[in-house]
């Protein structure tokens, strides 16, 4: 018995268009986070040879999200936004406080922003935005 000569041409278009597929499938379902900027004023903290002494008359600005409140704090003097119900951040009455400090220094645009760890990442977010869009854009968070 003679074998019979086989001549198969293999069609690759199917295995083309599933390869497609799948790269359109893990573009889709990717997770893509886009954060704007998030500026830490490094400036601020380089090392150099000679330390230069602080100013003792600048005035620090913090802002501290807790679970049921935010602290807002320049120099000395500070200032305490309960949370409204269900924990929503009160933006109004901390919009107010922002636009105090910057009627009082109208040059500065820094604030350290911090939290404690129960603060949920999107009161951080919502937070931030608040500075950033009230005229306070160099936000540095802080880790610690």
């Amino acid at each position: 018995m003679a074998k019979k000569k086989v001549n198969i041409e293999l069609n690759m278009t199917p295995f083309i268009g599933l390869f497609a597929l799948l790269v359109v499938m893990l573009l889709l379902t990717a997770v893509w986070n886009h954060i704007l900027a998030l500026s830490t004023n490094t400036s601020s903290t380089t090392a150099s040879d000679e330390a230069t002494p602080p100013d003792p008359n600048r005035v620090d600005f913090h802002v501290t999200i807790l679970t049921d409140k935010i602290e807002l704090k320049a120099g000395k003097s500070p200032s305490s936004v309960p949370h409204l119900s269900g924990g929503i951040i009160d933006k109004n009455r901390m919009i107010q406080i922002l636009e105090y400090w910057k009627s009082l220094y109208p040059d500065r645009s820094d604030v350290i922003l911090s939290t404690s760890d129960a603060v949920t990442y999107n009161q951080l977010i919502e937070t931030f935005d608040t500075l950033v869009g009230n005229g306070w854009p160099d936000v540095g968070v802080s880790t610690q």
